[in-house]
């Protein structure tokens, strides 16, 4: 191939890359935690997701690594049980496996009830895409059923 061609190709290639579209991250529009087990000093977490995929085209996800907060505190990660194919402009349900630090997630506990109030929790992380984009996300809320 000559020199002209070659370039001709690099910035074809170049141009086809940028007008690729940019994929949102997927929106977690409901969740729960449920404890399956405390043997001090773990805690195991199963931790279920609805995501939103807000794109045109499907998203395959290879990978989720997310942080669980309680009252501002992490007490536990979490991770991806099996891959999951979000639908486009779809929901799909996804559940996590998490382990944590018992103590942590009983003094928070302790602290909301003290208070009187519900316990605030938080979901971040990132979402791993098959061919290895990564999209990080975030939901914030309380055992009320509330979004802070």
């Amino acid at each position: 191939m000559n020199r002209r061609a070659s370039i001709a190709l690099m910035l074809a290639l170049a141009a086809c890359a940028a007008l690729a579209p940019r994929l949102e991250a997927p929106k977690i529009v409901a969740s729960s935690v449920r404890v399956v087990s405390v043997s001090l000093p773990d805690v195991r977490l199963a931790v279920e997701l609805t995501l939103a995929n807000p794109n045109a085209v499907d998203i395959a996800l290879d990978a989720i690594t997310t942080r669980v907060a309680l009252e501002g505190e992490h007490v536990a990660a979490a991770t991806l049980d099996r891959p999951v194919t979000l639908p486009a402009n779809g929901e799909a349900r996804v559940a996590l496996s998490a382990r944590g630090d018992a103590a942590a997630a009983l003094a928070s506990l302790g602290r909301a009830l003290g208070a009187g109030r519900p316990l605030r929790y938080e979901i971040a992380g990132e979402a791993r895409l098959a061919d290895g984009t990564r999209l990080p996300f975030l939901r914030r809320g309380d055992t009320s059923g509330g979004r802070p």
